[in-house]
């Protein structure tokens, strides 16, 4: 008996590996950087009890509050490159982070509440105090690491989303994924004909 309860658990643990590698993956946050995994911070008294009532399934449900908070995130980025940058044209480009992200956070929002999910409303300590490395350097000197460092976070996001659209199981999930990949991406587009990669060591 005890044998059979093992095979048991072999096969229920090997069943969808891959799907919960991307989790994994999603859950793990932007490697690069320094990029932490944002923990929620739910706007629920009871998230547990708040989720167990949602129709979502546990892969999109992940997606969902893990986006909320990378997009909580970037947001705040935005909002510091605005102050920050030297470069008015990197200004200018900090604002569409801003605000495409508060967009995409808002749509997310909306989505998850119809389907009792909880979001983050910050991003995380861990996040906080990598946002805040960066807000230590001074002048050209911010420029460049701010540049390198949000470069890598949106470049690794595009990748992560895009695994999530394709693994969702709603197709709105997978249409807020792709969403958030698509615009990402073009993202780092602007940025890097704003500051080319091989220019002042960015």
């Amino acid at each position: 008996m005890r044998s059979t309860s093992s095979s048991n658990l072999v096969a229920i643990a090997d069943a969808g590996a891959s799907r919960r590698r991307a989790l994994a993956t999603l859950m793990a946050g932007c490697a690069m950087a320094a990029a932490p995994l944002l923990h929620a911070q739910p706007n629920s008294k009871d998230p547990d009890d708040a989720t167990l009532r949602g129709d979502m399934s546990n892969g999109d449900r992940v997606f969902m509050r893990s986006a909320g908070g990378l997009l909580a995130r970037d947001r705040q980025i935005g909002e510091l490159g605005m102050k920050r940058f030297q470069k008015r044209e990197l200004r200018e480009w900090a604002g569409q982070l801003k605000n495409k992200s508060d967009a995409l956070y808002r749509d997310i929002t909306a989505f998850a509440e119809r389907h009792k999910t909880n979001l983050p409303l910050d991003m995380s300590e861990e996040s906080r105090r990598m946002v805040d490395r960066v807000a230590e350097s001074k002048g050209a000197q911010f420029d460049r690491d701010m540049v390198r460092t949000v470069r890598a976070l949106l470049e690794e996001q595009v990748r992560i989303f895009r695994k999530s659209a394709e693994d969702a199981e709603d197709k709105q999930v997978a249409a807020l994924a792709q969403r958030a990949s698509d615009e990402r991406s073009e993202l780092v587009k602007a940025l890097d004909r704003i500051a080319p990669r091989n220019a002042g060591g960015q």
